[in-house]
């Protein structure tokens, strides 16, 4: 405990005196402590604090950065959506029109078939018929031949005969075609 000298003579113990060399010494004592600290510590306090400042700032520029990038990464990414989008209903589109022309096409050609074969068919059947009438008038022709040979009882002139029926059936198939 500090005494002062006073204290000695019979008035206070617990007075505080102040002594100027021990003042002294304790501010030598600081500013020795402080350059020591200073020199010391001080730099390596700063130097870790300022690499932490800059990693934090580093961190800061990446997450920054990354956050751009993704970013820009997202427009990306709709851009390259739409434009699949598109292409997908314009190959969607092209796909429709070649099924329709195609659609088309073969109806084109069932038709144009159907059309030559009713036509052919038309063809065949009047070929028929016009068969049919030579085939019936050679047999008409023959009988009245046999009719008239039988009546008259003798052999008419066969081809002559014939012609003679031949022209009375063009001329009763011309009547008939124009009633009709």
């Amino acid at each position: 405990m500090l005494r002062s000298p006073i204290a000695a003579e019979g008035t206070n113990a617990f007075a505080l005196v102040v002594e100027p060399w021990w003042v002294l010494v304790s501010i030598v004592q600081f500013l020795v402590l402080f350059f020591l600290l200073r020199r010391i510590l001080w730099g390596p306090v700063t130097q870790t604090l300022r690499s932490r400042a800059d990693r934090i700032r580093e961190g800061l520029e990446a997450a920054e950065a990354a956050k751009r990038e993704r970013e820009q990464m997202q427009v990306e990414v709709e851009r390259l959506l739409g434009e699949a989008r598109r292409e997908a209903a314009a190959i969607a589109e092209r796909t429709t029109k070649a099924a329709e022309g195609a659609a088309a096409d073969i109806r084109e050609s069932a038709k144009a078939e159907g059309d030559r074969i009713r036509e052919r068919a038309r063809a065949d059947a009047q070929q028929l018929h016009d068969q049919s009438l030579v085939q019936l008038r050679q047999e008409v022709a023959g009988l009245a031949v046999l009719a008239a040979t039988r009546i008259l009882g003798r052999e008419v002139d066969a081809n002559a005969h014939r012609a003679l029926i031949e022209q009375s059936l063009d001329e009763a198939g011309a009547q008939l075609g124009r009633s009709t």
